[in-house]
């Protein structure tokens, strides 16, 4: 089984990952650091020396390897990644996608300030505009889990029993 989260920056993908993997014995993967084990370098170091674009394309190749790979796993991607090119078409095909949403006001408040994020420091308008333009994206997933008002435990029950045959919400 390959399940991959997606969700803007915020959303909870590396907090309720590790829960859904440990549900299903399944080891828990943050995109974010394979890069970084790849390269050497910090998220922010990245965009620096490659820029977004650069950064982008380092996480796709990243993001394809591994899911064409024989590797069953919980993987949490980086809010831009499904918004890049074409890999939420290729997230759906190899793998299970489960988008964590949140409405923009819950996720500002958890991103603005954190110094990891480079795209945080954008600015709440910028900031707005950019989740507008992924949220289409984050859509095609397979699952949606609305998070608002919920701590990880409960999120966790909802895609356990969604990936289960409980009821939900499915996209498709």
């Amino acid at each position: 089984m390959k399940l991959v989260l997606v969700g803007f920056m915020g959303s909870g993908k590396s907090t309720v990952g590790p829960l859904i993997s440990q549900e299903f014995s399944l080891p828990f993967l943050d995109l974010d650091d394979l890069i970084v084990e790849k390269t050497g370098l910090s998220i922010p170091q990245i965009f620096d020396r490659l820029g977004e674009t650069g950064f982008r394309e380092l996480e796709r190749e990243t993001l394809i390897d591994l899911l064409r790979s024989d590797r069953e796993f919980v993987l949490s991607t980086g809010g831009g990644a499904p918004a890049y090119r074409d890999n939420m078409d290729i997230i759906n095909r190899y793998a299970t996608s489960i988008f964590l949403y949140a409405g923009f006001s819950t996720l500002y408040g958890r991103i603005c300030g954190d110094s990891n994020r480079p795209l945080a420091s954008l600015g709440r308008e910028r900031l707005k505009e950019l989740y507008r333009m992924r949220l289409p994206f984050y859509r095609k997933a397979h699952l949606t889990v609305n998070t608002e008002g919920k701590d990880p435990y409960e999120i966790t029950r909802e895609v356990v029993s969604l990936l289960t045959g409980g009821r939900g919400k499915a996209n498709r």
